[in-house]
């Protein structure tokens, strides 16, 4: 299977609430797969439901690094700094999030 046919299967997973196996399969791919940026962002969005924000963080990061023109993760990525109480580190991620959007609007 492709990493995209891997990541709709464990999104699948996560749709019909197998979490753990969603994970397991998310992780499985990261390590096959470590340049997918797609498994990183959904793991993050997994470990966030179920509380472990510190994952999260990790997880996005990651995201951020492979994807470091998309505003929006850095957003999110602000957001999980935020309630884990690392302010500094949420603001930079915002700050990034800012210049990354309005670089995209006005070059």
């Amino acid at each position: 299977m492709t990493p995209m046919e891997t990541y709709d299967a464990c999104i699948e997973l996560q749709r019909s609430g197998k979490l753990s196996e969603a994970i397991n399969a998310l992780k499985q791919l990261t390590e096959e797969s470590p340049d997918f940026p797609l498994a990183y962002n959904a793991l993050a969005a997994i470990y966030k439901k179920q509380g472990e924000v510190d994952a999260a963080i990790r997880s996005m990061e990651k995201y951020c690094e492979l994807e470091p023109d998309d505003s929006f993760g850095f957003s999110i990525l602000s957001s999980y700094c935020l309630e884990a109480g690392r302010r500094n580190q949420a603001e930079e991620a915002l700050g990034k999030a800012h210049d990354l959007r309005f670089k995209a609007q006005f070059g």
